[in-house]
C-alpha cells in the first residue's frame, strides 16, 4: 500500500509539473496575435493618460503570469509625418490568452479606464487585428 502512495504521488508531481509547463510556455510563448491603432492624438487625450492606463493594464496581464503578452504605445521619431503619429500594439500569445485575460473581472475594471480615452482615439484610429503568418 505504501509503494502504491508514492507511486502514485510521484505519477500526480510529474503530471502536475508537466502541466504547469505547458501553461509557462504558452504564457511566454512567441506573439501569435496582435492588434494595432494607428491614430493621432485626439483633443482632450494626453500620452500621459494613455500611457498610465496602458501601464495598468499590462501590470494585470502579467499578473495574470502572461509576461509576453500587453500593450506597448509608440509615437514618430521626429517630423517624418503629419498623419497617423502615435501607435499602440496588443502582443497575445494566442486567442486562447487574449481571451482568459479580456474575460478577467480585474482587466475588464482597468479597461473600463482605458475605455473613456479610447472612445476618443476610436474615432480617427486604424484598427487591425492580425495573427502571425510563419
Amino acid at each position: 500500500m505504501k509503494q502504491l502512495l508514492i507511486t502514485l504521488s510521484a505519477l500526480w508531481l510529474l503530471i502536475s509539473l508537466g502541466m504547469s509547463a505547458s501553461v509557462q510556455a504558452q504564457q511566454t510563448a512567441t506573439t501569435q496575435l496582435k492588434s494595432i491603432h494607428l491614430f493621432d492624438m485626439p483633443a482632450g487625450v494626453t500620452e500621459a493618460q494613455l500611457s498610465a492606463v496602458i501601464g495598468e493594464l499590462n501590470t494585470i496581464i502579467k499578473r495574470l503570469g502572461y509576461s509576453n503578452a500587453g500593450y506597448t504605445l509608440y509615437k514618430v521619431d521626429g517630423k517624418e509625418t503629419d498623419k497617423y503619429r502615435y501607435f499602440f500594439e496588443g502582443n497575445w500569445p494566442n486567442a486562447n490568452a487574449y481571451q482568459k485575460i479580456h474575460d478577467d473581472k480585474s482587466f475588464q475594471e482597468a479597461d473600463k479606464k482605458l475605455g473613456t480615452v479610447y472612445e476618443k482615439i476610436k474615432v480617427v484610429e486604424i484598427y487591425r487585428r492580425l495573427v502571425r503568418v510563419q
